[in-house]
């Protein structure tokens, strides 16, 4: 019987290194996910991208942060390659774009630097539905637009002079905390078969030098 071609390609991995695939993606999670709107730093980027592969959270929404392609090797330490990134089309109306998301049964986050009578602090968010936390450009913030199409809208207490953190430490806070407190309410947040599956091709490939190469030998 002949092989599948993901058999060959297990076949050039190490045990240890699918082991590690295996661990991960049993920690792998998208009942919480990241959108950034118009994020111009790549090295933010790049940061909240390590601060979600490190929190085990799989998917990253980009609107108008084009520079997500672009990898800050030693600011995200390759995280990049792990990721899901999921990139609004250029034609599409962000209102459109949100409303496509909700009706997955996600309830859209903003956040905003300064608490106001109308903002949640962190950690009073509820996991009733999935969530996707959304991060704003790094000197106007979140647009109206957006603004306007989230659920709720969330800032994390300070008690200094600046009354602001820097994007990636936002992130690392918000998400850290959400995590956290998410893995402790035994929620099943795990991915499903069929997405473990996918991914795990994925992550294979991206672990195999030349693989394009290998792949157009294969289907020969």
């Amino acid at each position: 019987m002949a092989k599948s071609y993901e058999n060959i390609l297990e076949e050039l991995v190490t045990n240890n290194r699918k082991k590690i695939i295996e661990s991960v993606l049993n920690k792998r999670t998208r009942f919480i996910s990241v959108m950034l709107e118009n994020i111009y730093q790549s090295h933010n980027i790049n940061a909240v991208m390590r601060t979600c592969d490190n929190l085990g959270i799989q998917d990253i929404y980009s609107l108008k942060s084009d520079k997500i392609k672009k990898s800050g090797k030693n600011v995200s330490l390759g995280a990049e390659k792990w990721l899901t990134v999921k990139t609004k089309p250029r034609n599409q109306k962000v209102n459109d774009y949100l409303s496509n998301i909700k009706r997955q049964e996600y309830k859209v986050i903003g956040t905003v630097p300064k608490n106001t009578n109308t903002t949640t602090e962190v950690s009073k968010i509820k996991f009733d539905k999935k969530i996707i936390v959304a991060f704003g450009n790094e000197e106007k913030g979140l647009s109206n637009e957006l603004l306007k199409n989230c659920d709720e809208i969330i800032s994390i207490p300070m008690y200094g002079f600046t009354e602001s953190y820097n994007i990636s430490v936002s992130c690392a806070i918000i998400l850290s905390n959400m995590m956290f407190r998410l893995r402790e309410t035994k929620k099943k947040i795990a991915l499903n078969s069929t997405e473990k599956e996918l991914l795990r091709l994925e992550w294979i490939k991206k672990s195999i030098k030349n693989v394009n190469l290998i792949l157009k030998n294969i289907n020969k």
